[in-house]
């Protein structure tokens, strides 16, 4: 068998072109031509004892196919099949569609998985899209969509900006421990409140302590009493000064002091201011009144227990102060609007992160998978083109015994690709159910937000011509058939 030089190729290199007149047989000649030689059985005894020149499982078909060109008794044309060969094609043809199912299948599968994921994620990106019109209360009970609250969000922020920029005090903040410290220290006023009404109403405090069972039947009433009044007290303190803290905030100039308005509306701030500042100065003047009566009561000069009850007094006031102050001066009406709009948006700023890290981490999936499906299709080229070829290596083997069809041989011209046969006549399998699952496969990989949020592509794949398929590695199997021969 020689290999004769061929032309380059000008066509689909699925359908290579030989250089005509490479092989010459001589004309058939009727009765008269000369009887093809049989195989000798030399060889055939070697090839059953060691499986060459032959291999086993090939003898008998090339039995076979020397036995039809003997029957034909005239050589013919290398480029056509006689019956046995054309029989030798199509097993090897068949060979190849089920290696090119088992890639479909393969293929599938993949192609399955990659479209949940893709289906995951469309469902992930369609939930992202409706967080914007999911709705939110707003600061005025007002209910709004998160687009619109976010671009309020965006409003105020940018107006409180400006005018903190202009040097406005309305807007500045006041630390979290402060507001730690008003909370707990409001709470103090209970105990001093408590002391000051259970004397008030004769509470014996001293036989409750020892158990005396006749000081509980007397005090138990005033003792109620007592803890009901100092809640009471400890209440408007605490409740009252940061109710007015916040109202008065709303009055609050560019200087953070308090810009009463005109008219009747001047009313409700100077109501608001008065009863702060009595509430305030009426707790001094309980801890003054408490500390004065106790310090006498000890026996002490009416000099310190007055130093003593205007210093506590002073501190009781500073810590009311602090504690209205913290509530006047935290920001102004636009800090709490973006507060409360944030405490809305800040589920949903989270849901849409858990949503974002969910389409990455689907879309991370997507290119193993890709990856996979080219391995396997790869894999199946490479199975469906080495029946076809094997075929081949069986006619040129038998060619070679009973020489019908010249002695010479040339192969088809590839042209650097393996998606040929060894010889004419072109045999093609058909592969474009592996080629139009890629294409899908390519759709769903695809990257633009059409993709990812429309619906899938209804265009119908391409359908290429049937074309032949080979491995890409040197052909050099003992049995490139699979023992199918």
């Amino acid at each position: 068998m020689t290999i004769q030089p061929t032309a380059p190729s000008t066509g689909n290199v699925d359908h290579p072109e030989v250089l005509p007149g490479a092989i010459t047989t001589p004309s058939a000649t009727g009765t008269g031509a000369a009887s093809p030689p049989s195989i000798p059985k030399r060889n055939i005894a070697l090839s059953l004892a060691t499986g060459s020149p032959i291999p086993r499982d090939w003898l008998p078909q090339v039995l076979a196919l020397a036995g039809e060109q003997q029957r034909i008794g005239e050589p013919r044309e290398p480029d056509t099949f006689s019956q046995m060969e054309a029989l030798v094609m199509s097993k090897g043809m068949l060979a190849a569609e089920e290696a090119r199912d088992q890639g479909a299948d393969q293929l599938g599968h993949l192609l399955d998985a990659a479209a949940g994921i893709r289906g995951e994620m469309t469902t992930a990106r369609a939930e992202l899209d409706r967080l914007e019109d999911l709705p939110v209360t707003g600061f005025n009970g007002d209910v709004m969509p998160v687009r619109e609250a976010a671009e309020r969000m965006k409003t105020v922020s940018a107006k409180i900006t400006t005018e903190r920029d202009a040097g406005s005090l309305k807007h500045r903040r006041v630390p979290a421990w402060a507001h730690r410290f008003s909370t707990w220290a409001a709470l103090l006023d209970f105990p001093v409140l408590l002391y000051f009404a259970s004397q008030v109403f004769n509470v014996d405090m001293a036989g409750l302590a020892s158990g005396d069972g006749t000081a509980w039947s007397e005090s138990l009433v005033p003792l109620i009493t007592a803890i009901v009044f100092a809640l009471l007290g400890t209440a408007a303190v605490a409740v009252g000064l940061k109710f007015f803290g916040r109202d008065l905030k709303g009055y609050k100039d560019e200087h953070g002091g308090v810009s009463l308005p005109d008219g009747p509306a001047r009313l409700v701030p100077v109501l608001f201011l008065s009863l702060a500042t009595m509430t305030t100065v009426g707790a001094g003047v309980v801890m003054a009144y408490r500390i004065v009566t106790d310090s006498m009561a000890a026996g002490g000069g009416i000099t310190g227990a007055a130093v003593l009850g205007v210093f506590f007094a002073l501190i009781v006031i500073v810590v009311n102060v602090v504690v209205f102050a913290t509530k006047y001066r935290d920001g102004s009406l636009q800090t709490d609007e973006i507060g409360h709009l944030a405490m809305q948006l800040e589920p949903i700023e989270q849901q849409r992160m858990a949503l974002q890290r969910q389409c990455d981490g689907l879309a991370a999936q997507l290119p193993p998978l890709k990856l996979k499906a080219e391995r396997v299709l790869g894999a199946t080229l490479a199975k469906m083109g080495a029946p076809i070829k094997g075929a081949d290596r069986v006619r040129l083997l038998a060619r070679s015994y009973h020489q019908g069809c010249g002695p010479e041989a040339v192969f088809a011209n590839q042209d650097g690709s393996p998606n040929a046969n060894l010889l004419r006549p072109f045999v093609g399998v058909d592969r474009s159910v592996l080629i139009g699952l890629m294409e899908r496969l390519d759709e769903l990989m695809a990257a633009d937000s059409t993709a990812t949020k429309g619906t899938p592509s209804t265009a119908a794949p391409r359908r290429p011509a049937p074309v032949s398929t080979a491995p890409t590695e040197p052909d050099d199997a003992a049995d490139d058939l699979g023992g199918e021969w």
